[in-house]
């Protein structure tokens, strides 16, 4: 049977979220086959103007869905690519998040040449877990012991939408610095803020020397989030 070219589209969701879009710098996706790899590239095509890539809110996340009810995809953008079949094959696809890319999910589907798996058939690839940032104090702070100081860190969804008590309680999420200095570790609760995605906390350092503060976060969905150790001298 001779190849023929086969119409696929791959959008990224964010677990709990939308898909992923401009504001976290999109996805990458990699088609592979038995043959090894037969396209990749970064799902940013068919961006509609004077939007982000991430699709309609009230579609996505404003209704409920029936079991097995495609997620609405309608201005998000996605990877588009033809690859030549000759045969039914299964196929893998890979997704990794440009934000963070130590987190990728791949998934395999069996796909039929000439059958397009685009629109509401489109492969639709589920990454799980949350955008952490620790945002103050930066390494560059002057802290003096004995002075509390602000411990802030930014949490949001992997498709970049903020933490807001709309479609993402704050309540929903549970946000921990961790102090590490001197020999031992501390945990400390970050409360939400009331400006979008801000979590903080104030703290202070018992003695001079050399911290660690490294912030993790988890939603009750199971997403997850760490930010990696900031050091900061304390004086």
């Amino acid at each position: 049977m001779a190849p023929t070219n086969t119409p696929i589209t791959v959008h990224a969701l964010a677990l709990g979220g939308k898909f992923i879009g401009h504001a976290v710098d999109y996805a990458h996706v990699e088609i592979s086959g038995p043959s090894g790899v037969l396209a990749h590239g970064v799902a940013d095509h068919g961006l509609v103007p004077e939007t982000d890539g991430s699709g309609i809110t009230g579609l996505i996340m404003g209704q409920p869905y029936p079991w097995g009810y495609p997620v609405r995809s309608e201005q998000a953008v996605g990877f588009h690519a033809t690859p030549p079949l000759s045969a039914p094959e299964v196929l893998k696809f890979t997704v990794t998040s440009k934000a963070d890319s130590r987190i990728s999910t791949s998934v395999s589907r069996l796909v039929i040449p000439g059958v397009p798996l685009t629109g509401a058939s489109a492969v639709v690839v589920v990454l799980q877990g949350l955008l952490a940032e620790l945002t103050a104090p930066i390494a560059s702070t002057l802290i003096t012991a004995g002075v509390a100081i602000p411990i802030t860190a930014t949490i949001r969804m992997m498709c970049g939408c903020h933490i807001d008590n709309l479609f993402w309680p704050a309540a929903n999420f549970t946000v921990t610095a961790l102090i590490s200095g001197n020999g031992k570790t501390k945990s400390v609760p970050l409360s939400y803020s009331g400006t979008p995605s801000l979590f903080s906390a104030d703290f202070t350092f018992p003695a001079a020397g050399s911290y660690e503060i490294a912030i993790q976060a988890a939603e009750i969905n199971g997403n997850l989030g760490a930010a990696p150790p900031v050091g900061v001298t304390v004086t």
